[in-house]
């Protein structure tokens, strides 16, 4: 019989730390608890593969958005497959929160989800800019179908469309998984409810008019 395999120092230090991270809170969790809950005995191993807390918390959102990547892209296909009259800003949306939602389905997914939502507040670094080495293909690509969606709208209300999209997209899956298991009877619906809610609410978010009083800011 084959040996299994065991997981690297570097994948046992991204497991506890994900783990952690989503119980806890990413500030208070240091990288010396980190270290002791993995096993090893000082933090020169994080280091090594991660440089500092920072770099440590993108591998884990980096690697696990790998999948997600994937799955989106999938999904995407499927979008320009569709007839024109049918590749409608929900639709597109639908694929984005779909791949996503999935993520409620594993623990590692809702650790993911909980890191993730914690980062959204820090800043827009994830949103915005993505993947440093631009690995996140169907951003891109999600960005380029929605050119057709976001004509003659100034970048300052595309980027807060965007921001604010992504923003509700993550938090309200990560409150969704917080009360899934301490909840019988789930206040926010079933799954596939909840899911259906979220793509109308994003795709209010991008239909949504410019007010006159936006429009006027803008001109200032």
């Amino acid at each position: 019989m084959e040996k299994e395999k065991q997981p690297s120092r570097r994948q046992v230090l991204i497991l506890k730390a994900q783990e952690l991270f989503a119980r806890k809170g990413i500030d208070a969790v240091s990288l010396n608890e980190i270290n002791k809950a993995a096993g090893q005995r000082n933090t020169s191993a994080l280091h090594y593969h991660f440089g500092n807390k920072q770099g440590l918390i993108k591998a884990i959102i980096y690697e696990h958005y790998a999948a997600i990547d994937q799955q989106i892209n999938q999904q995407l296909d499927q979008f320009e497959a569709l007839p024109k009259a049918q590749q409608t800003p929900r639709n597109l949306l639908s694929a984005i929160v779909t791949s996503f939602s999935q993520q409620l389905d594993t623990r590692e997914g809702i650790d993911y989800l909980l890191i993730v939502s914690q980062m959204f507040v820090k800043g827009t670094e994830l949103i915005l800019e993505g993947h440093p080495s631009g690995e996140d293909r169907a951003r891109m690509r999600i960005f380029n179908l929605g050119e057709a969606i976001f004509t003659n709208i100034a970048p300052q209300v595309r980027s807060t469309k965007t921001v604010l999209c992504a923003s509700l997209m993550i938090n309200a899956l990560a409150t969704y998984a917080q009360s899934m298991s301490s909840e019988e009877h789930h206040r926010l619906g079933d799954k596939a409810l909840f899911i259906s809610n979220l793509i109308d609410s994003v795709t209010a978010i991008v239909e949504a008019t410019p007010s006159a009083a936006t429009l006027q800011l803008l001109e200032q």
